[in-house]
């Protein structure tokens, strides 16, 4: 119960910052800031920037709102980021996807242009927010992370290989890869921006992004089994593009079971990573509710 309530105070506290960040709806033009309010604020686990919350309160040994404020820029900035990507990658040239989070995805409500547009801003205003903290220093250093983290050796790359990698031509390290990168790196650049701002030794910093990884490849897994099983609530989209889209997923390679396999070693990789850590329950009710989905 309280680590529910933990939970649910942050997502709050993230969602009531993206509301000011994106701005009202009625802003000029109408139809960006709407598709970008409709993308970003109604649905949302906020698996990202709650990480990066709950890295940088394990580090500093904090448990308090107040010790957040550096903090919620930069995790506002890495969920407008995901949104972007969610919205570029439902368009019809890229995986074709008509629903996300319950709900007609953002081209299918606003047209092809104005989703392009409304993930383009988003983009352009997560890299202006990161700029926010008053240590300067610091802000750039997590800039930096975040921009490596999306570019052509992180998220947008993995997108990349996703969409030309053939079920044919693909191999196991292919894949993995390709999962790290659209997945992992976000994860991982909560991480690694949690421990900038909470001035993390490095042998820690270095255990917690390796953490990030196997936690990020274990929930793209079981996202990749509950496409196969058709599990729709789960996922709030439409089961089945994977195989419409020929897409390569862990259960077409290697099998369900031993995909499962694969995910629950993944989630014990990671537990180990953080178990002598301390303060680090909240890190180990990740580990658990990703574990949780497991169909």
């Amino acid at each position: 119960m309280l680590l529910q309530k933990y939970f649910d105070v942050r997502k709050k506290m993230i969602n009531q910052a993206l509301d000011k960040y994106i701005g009202a709806e009625d802003n000029y033009p109408p139809e960006l800031y709407q598709a970008m309010r409709y993308s970003t604020l109604d649905g949302g686990k906020r698996l990202r920037p709650i990480l990066m919350m709950a890295v940088y309160e394990m580090i500093k040994g904090k448990n308090n709102l107040r010790s957040l404020k550096v903090v919620l820029p930069p995790a506002c900035a890495l969920e407008m980021v995901h949104t972007a990507s969610l919205i570029h990658d439902d368009l019809p040239f890229i995986d074709d996807s008509d629903e996300r989070r319950g709900k007609p995805s953002c081209h299918k409500k606003f047209g092809n242009a104005i989703a392009i547009l409304a993930g383009d801003a988003l983009l352009t205003k997560a890299f202006g927010i990161m700029l926010e903290p008053n240590n300067k220093k610091k802000a750039i250093i997590c800039l930096d992370i975040l921009t490596k983290s999306i570019a052509t050796r992180g998220m947008i790359s993995g997108q990349v290989v996703d969409i030309l990698v053939t079920r044919k031509k693909a191999k196991l390290h292919m894949l993995r890869d390709i999962h790290i990168k659209k997945t992992g790196s976000l994860l991982k650049a909560a991480v690694l921006i949690a421990c900038v701002l909470a001035d993390a030794e490095e042998q820690q910093m270095n255990a917690l992004a390796d953490f990030a990884i196997n936690i990020g490849l274990a929930y793209q897994i079981i996202d990749d089994i509950l496409d196969e099983v058709g599990a729709n609530e789960i996922l709030q989209k439409e089961t089945g593009e994977d195989e419409r889209n020929e897409k390569v997923t862990y259960p077409v390679l290697i099998g369900l079971e031993e995909s499962q396999k694969q995910a629950i070693k993944l989630l014990k990789d990671a537990n180990n990573l953080i178990k002598n850590m301390d303060n680090n329950i909240v890190l180990m009710e990740f580990v658990k509710m990703i574990r949780d989905r497991m169909p």
